[in-house]
């Protein structure tokens, strides 16, 4: 009888076993079955057509009103017809007669109070006449507040009846390498258009001291210039302003200058009419640059280096405690005002040497 109870348990204990873990594996196999289905809907999700989870609608919606389109009628010099292009000199000598184009391109409107930032290039050094005709069709009369052929930026103003719609700014130094942009503005004419592309890569100069350009392969083309560049969220992370192209139509490479940058240009504008830049009259060695080095390749008579003690061939390892680059050195360069201090930390013949420098009032203003 005790022998029975034994071999009784057992066999319970055993199919005891069989049950828990039958248990188990249904359970797991459930629990798979689960994410299996909850991916599958998400895959259908995205690969479904009629989907609207991944549109960028809403995006369009919010910032298109403050997008305009800009026709203007500017004054151009025969032998300087770009803020990027070289002086051109006949066989006689220099072309001084000037001459009347067409322009087109795009805007933004970043005050409801009529306030429209533009690039330079696409109004000129001045303007017979500026429409800009806002996204309702609306047209409406434009005088010139400020340029700054720097940047390549402009400020436009606007009268209005009614309060205008503005563009919500984001911070562009928070923007990273594949962030998905969309460029809104008015190529050749068509009215206007809306491309997506990503960010391909930031800080990039181009023909331009000024330059820190976002790079993306939204589509820009003529007309876009002085548009917008936004994020998913419908917010200006940059203006749309050259493309490096072989054809002169979009090839992928699209220059954007940058939210934050634009924020103390039209600060300047709007209070001066002009850009109050500080100067530190010195140069960079560009081989060096590419290098990730910043060396000191060439310093200007009377200059705010010179006065401070900066040698050429000085290696810059610190910008006001921050690393040396030049990005950073870019970004201190372009907030200096006329007697801000800025501490550089630099290398000569082996040692470290501390050198302040006050920027001076920009000779080119």
């Amino acid at each position: 009888m005790y022998d029975l109870l034994i071999f009784t348990r057992k066999k319970l204990n055993k199919y005891l076993n069989y049950t828990l873990s039958l248990l188990l594996g249904c359970g797991i196999g459930a629990l798979g079955l689960y994410f299996y289905i909850k991916n599958l809907d998400t895959y259908k999700d995205l690969t479904n057509s009629n989907s609207t989870s991944h549109s960028f609608n809403f995006a369009v919606q919010k910032a298109s009103p403050a997008v305009v389109s800009i026709y203007s009628d500017k004054i151009i010099s025969r032998y300087n017809s770009s803020p990027f292009s070289d002086r051109f000199n006949s066989i006689f000598g220099k072309n001084n007669r000037n001459r009347i184009e067409s322009s087109l391109g795009s805007g933004v409107i970043f005050s409801s109070d009529g306030y429209v930032l533009t690039n330079q290039h696409v109004i000129g050094d001045s303007s017979l006449n500026i429409i800009v005709e806002l996204d309702d069709g609306v047209k409406k009369n434009a005088t010139i507040i400020g340029i700054d052929k720097g940047t390549d930026l402009a400020v436009l103003k606007i009268n209005s009846e009614r309060e205008l719609t503005s563009i919500e700014i984001a911070d562009s130094n928070k923007l990273k390498i594949g962030d998905v942009v969309l460029a809104i503005g008015n190529p050749y004419g068509l009215g206007q258009s809306v491309s997506m592309g990503i960010v391909s890569a930031t800080g990039r100069e181009f023909n331009n001291p000024f330059s820190d350009y976002i790079q993306t392969d939204a589509s820009i083309n003529r007309g876009n210039s002085g548009g917008a560049l936004i994020d998913i969220h419908g917010r200006l992370v940059g203006i749309n302003t050259l493309i490096k192209s072989s054809s002169g139509g979009s090839e992928g490479v699209g220059l954007s200058i940058p939210s934050t940058n634009v924020l103390s240009i039209v600060n300047d504008l709007i209070q001066y009419g002009e850009v109050r830049r500080g100067w530190l009259g010195f140069g960079i060695d560009r081989r060096e640059a590419i290098r990730g080095n910043l060396v000191v390749a060439s310093i200007f008579k009377n200059s705010p280096a010179e006065k401070a003690a900066m040698k050429i061939g000085d290696k810059i390892i610190q910008i006001n405690q921050e690393e040396g680059s030049y990005k950073n050195l870019y970004q201190q360069f372009a907030r200096s005002k006329p007697g801000f201090i800025i501490a550089f930390k630099v290398e000569r013949d082996g040692q470290l040497l501390d050198i302040e420098l006050t920027a001076g009032q920009n000779p080119t203003n």
